[in-house]
């Protein structure tokens, strides 16, 4: 059964909410649209998430560390079979830390959501940052075009 208009819609409402309630700081509504069996990465080389406590733990110190402006998802791919789905997204990051000047990160996220009946709610996340060090026609860092 492939995703309804309607199950595409939630989808984006729990994209929403994350998005919201990252940039407002409400643990609550994050802690309520995530699996309590989340797992996942963020862009750090620390940021594992392998238990919901991990990742609530995660979003306090990012909270912490920065003031948040606004979080958008964007170019959206959305496919499933009505109970699970899965979301390829670009991020998009507007941030300040220590009132310094702010900050924009360009990232990308995928997701898998599982339709609760009241809803989707995040089982599994993946946040990275595209390589630096790797150009445009690349696979590989710092590889040389021949």
């Amino acid at each position: 059964m492939a995703l309804t208009i309607e199950d595409k819609a939630g989808i984006i409402r729990t994209m929403d909410q994350y998005a919201h309630s990252y940039k407002n700081k409400d643990i609550e509504t994050l802690s309520a649209i995530f699996s309590q069996n989340i797992s996942g990465f963020g862009s750090g080389p620390d940021e594992i998430i392998r238990t919901h406590d991990d990742f609530i733990q995660h979003i306090k110190r990012d909270m912490t560390q920065a003031t948040i402006h606004s979080v958008e998802f964007t170019d959206r791919r959305i496919f499933g079979d009505g109970m699970i789905a899965w979301v390829t997204s670009q991020s998009t990051m507007t941030y300040t830390v220590d009132g310094s000047t702010t900050q924009t990160i360009h990232g990308r996220s995928t997701m898998v959501l599982r339709n609760t009946g009241n809803g989707f709610i995040i089982e599994q996340i993946h946040f990275s940052l595209p390589c630096g060090e790797q150009s445009n026609g690349q696979s590989f860092p710092n590889s040389s075009i021949s």
